[in-house]
């Protein structure tokens, strides 16, 4: 007996519908792909050869970043959280409103994750220096400036971990990562104001775009404090926007769509159960026909 793609034979468990109402398979994903991301992260990226000659890599190191680490955690990630919580519990019914920033949230995780392990990948995979790996690296004096060598053969640098990281230059994670986190609560503004219904105003517009205008402000500062080229940061930029647009678009409509602040029903089983017992429901829309 054929097994049925669409549940893959667990449509008879006795608590089906609540792990797909839930979505269990995509926060065990979420795990997963956190966890594999760790030593990706932490592995050696490939080292690739480059001259002393090369002014692109010779710009100097900032000790101090405009936006660092821990920042870019709470702008990519704590914020966006923190205000689709606030605007789901505005604007949503609030029989709903709960599973609404659920699904909200769950769908930023997928999207801020993903990115994540797949720019650190390329990171390591591509091995790009940095705009300030000269400084980096710190080369004996007396290696000729027009001939191709490796880390191992001229860097005096004793910080082998900063060293190692300069070879971490594209794609830009600072831009992947905002991205991912701001492109995705700008989508998701998007659908909860109803921007693209012409009765509304357009400073719901504006407000939508905002987190853009911090995605790009985040991105560009990369260039500023020469930790990366232009080119990663358009790089990073298009990739995180890439999974923020795929995860928005798993879990709610297009944005013409007339409802477009609804979760999606993801199953036909739950389409079937809404469609008979919960067609008052404020924040599930059957299927992706609307």
């Amino acid at each position: 007996m054929a097994i049925d793609r669409l549940n893959l034979g667990m449509r008879g468990l006795s608590n089906y519908s609540i792990i797909k109402k839930w979505k269990i398979a995509d926060i065990v994903l979420c795990v997963l792909l956190y966890v594999i991301n760790i030593p990706i992260y932490y592995a050696a990226p490939f080292e690739r050869q480059f001259s002393l000659n090369d002014l692109s890599l010779a710009h100097p190191h900032a000790e101090t970043q405009r936006v660092g680490s821990t920042a870019l955690l709470t702008y990519s990630l704590v914020i966006p959280i923190v205000t689709i919580v606030l605007v789901s519990f505005v604007l949503a019914d609030s029989q709903h409103r709960s599973y609404l920033a659920f699904v909200s949230v769950l769908g930023l995780s997928v999207s801020w994750v993903a990115n994540n392990l797949v720019t650190d990948f390329l990171k390591n995979l591509i091995g790009r220096p940095r705009p300030d790996f000269l400084a980096r690296c710190k080369p004996k004096e007396g290696t000729p400036v027009d001939v191709l060598v490796t880390a191992a053969e001229v860097c005096t640098s004793k910080n082998l971990g900063r060293l190692r990281d300069g070879f971490r230059s594209t794609p830009s994670g600072h831009s992947s990562e905002s991205f991912a986190g701001l492109g995705y609560l700008s989508l998701w503004l998007a659908g909860q104001l109803l921007v693209q219904n012409p009765a509304v105003s357009q400073i719901r517009k504006a407000l939508a775009f905002l987190p853009l205008v911090g995605a790009v402000t985040i991105a560009l500062s990369r260039t500023e404090d020469y930790r990366h080229h232009f080119v990663d940061v358009i790089l990073g930029s298009c990739l995180g926007m890439f999974f923020a647009y795929n995860a928005y678009f798993a879990y709610f409509p297009g944005l013409s769509c007339e409802v477009p602040f609804k979760p999606l029903l993801d199953d036909t089983d739950l389409a079937d159960n809404y469609d008979e017992s919960a067609a008052g429901d404020e924040e599930a829309t059957p299927l992706r026909s609307n």
